[in-house]
């Protein structure tokens, strides 16, 4: 009897040790989050305005849950309370993870997911995601590395960081080719009543005025058959052009 009371107390003792310290809770924001689950963490998040999710159960941390950090709620059906939010900003919607079967957590005494607990995996499903507007579902593919971003802020950031050559040459290049549309267009579009087209027409023909009242130097051709500038007949005799074609005609060197 002796020993069997002892037995019962160490067994006792171990299952405390063993017990599962964290746990799913909901933030103010409505992000859901991986955290210890002791009394004294319960008492510290809950002060903080967090929400414990009891009803998904406790776990150990490993490696793998560190990298699945969610299988565990999505494994007892909880894919429904994640927030739209953070579906959307993590990913999770557009490549969901297979969810075990075994419907087991991983602790001490289920330390990994066997073959027999992936027979039947299926994807995670979103239900929440049924209302959302159909421009806020990607993925949205980069234009240069063809990486999915979640978002198309995500892709803003992701372009303009690790590709910010190759994405300002195409923003000067559209920039450029809307410029030039509008001056080609705006040049064959006939005068209307319209205020803005009169407007339009009116910088056009200033412009134009402008290109016409911009004097042209006048020019002089000399005997090589070369043209320059009035005022410039010193340095073009200097040039070796001029001077091979006047060594040719004997006319004295300039210095």
């Amino acid at each position: 009897m002796v020993m069997a009371e002892v037995s019962d107390d160490i067994a006792s003792g171990l299952s405390r040790r063993i017990q599962p310290t964290f746990g799913y809770y909901r933030q103010p924001n409505g992000w859901i989050t991986i955290s210890p689950v002791t009394r004294l963490e319960q008492l510290k998040y809950t002060e903080e305005g967090w929400e414990y999710l009891e009803a998904y159960g406790a776990f150990d941390v490993t490696a793998y849950t560190v990298n699945h950090p969610f299988e565990s709620l999505f494994m007892f059906g909880g894919a429904k309370e994640m927030s739209v939010d953070q579906v959307i900003q993590t990913g999770l919607y557009f490549d969901p993870p297979l969810v075990p079967q075994c419907k087991q957590h991983l602790t001490q005494y289920h330390r990994s997911h066997s073959v027999a607990c992936w027979r039947g995996a299926k994807k995670v499903e979103f239900p929440q995601l049924a209302d959302v507007p159909k421009d806020m579902i990607g993925p949205f593919v980069c234009d240069f590395c063809k990486r999915k971003m979640p978002t198309r802020e995500a892709l803003d950031q992701h372009q303009g960081v690790a590709h910010s050559k190759p994405l300002g040459n195409i923003q000067m290049g559209r920039s450029l080719g809307t410029s030039l549309a509008e001056v080609i267009g705006n040049r064959q579009m006939p005068v209307t009543s319209n205020p803005d087209d009169g407007v339009l027409q009116r910088r056009i023909k200033e412009l134009e005025q402008v290109a016409q009242a911009k004097p042209v130097a006048a020019m002089e051709t000399c005997g090589c058959a070369t043209t320059y500038k009035v005022g410039g007949k010193t340095f073009h005799q200097r040039s070796r052009l001029h001077q091979k074609w006047a060594k040719k005609q004997g006319i004295a060197q300039m210095a």
